[in-house]
């Protein structure tokens, strides 16, 4: 359930990256996503609630011959993992990202790979390029629109 919720909660950040403004760090945003999306769950979970097959093949009269026995089917089930599909998805969303990132001007690229891989603050990279802080925070709001201009280029301005 919490994989789900991850996972929901990347698709929705992937989909609604051009809303991103700026105004908090990334993380900071990710995790509010992250959050929504687990309480959203929760929500329909309450409401449709999920029954593991491990526990529904320990009740009586369910797997083999009907005589409670749990031959052929007694086995547990292995639990899944987060699947080939889901870490491929997951992996092609970051490769576009980054090649994505990568054909962006210079000035751009660097507060950008500052700010999310690196995780600098505005200060810090304000600091490190030896602008104001204002021309940080600028140079970072352009990257995004510049972003997401490239990325709706490619066709994924619903990302």
């Amino acid at each position: 359930m919490a994989q789900d919720a991850v996972q929901d909660a990347m698709l929705s950040a992937v989909r609604s990256l051009s809303r991103f403004r700026g105004d908090s760090q990334m993380s900071t945003w990710l995790g509010r996503i992250v959050v929504n999306s687990a309480l959203s769950r929760r929500r329909v979970m309450r409401r449709r609630p999920e029954h593991s097959l491990d526990t529904l093949f320990e009740q009586p009269g369910i797997g083999g011959g009907g005589d409670g026995s749990r031959e052929p089917y007694g086995a547990p089930i292995a639990a899944a993992g987060p699947g080939p599909e889901r870490a491929l998805l997951h992996n092609e969303i970051r490769g576009i990202l980054r090649d994505t990132i990568d054909e962006l001007p210079r000035d751009y690229r660097t507060v950008v790979r500052m700010r999310y891989f690196e995780d600098a603050r505005i200060a810090e990279i304000a600091a490190k390029l030896d602008i104001t802080p204002n021309a940080a925070k600028l140079r970072l709001l352009r990257a995004h629109r510049a972003l997401r201009g490239l990325l709706a280029q490619r066709g994924y301005e619903r990302m």
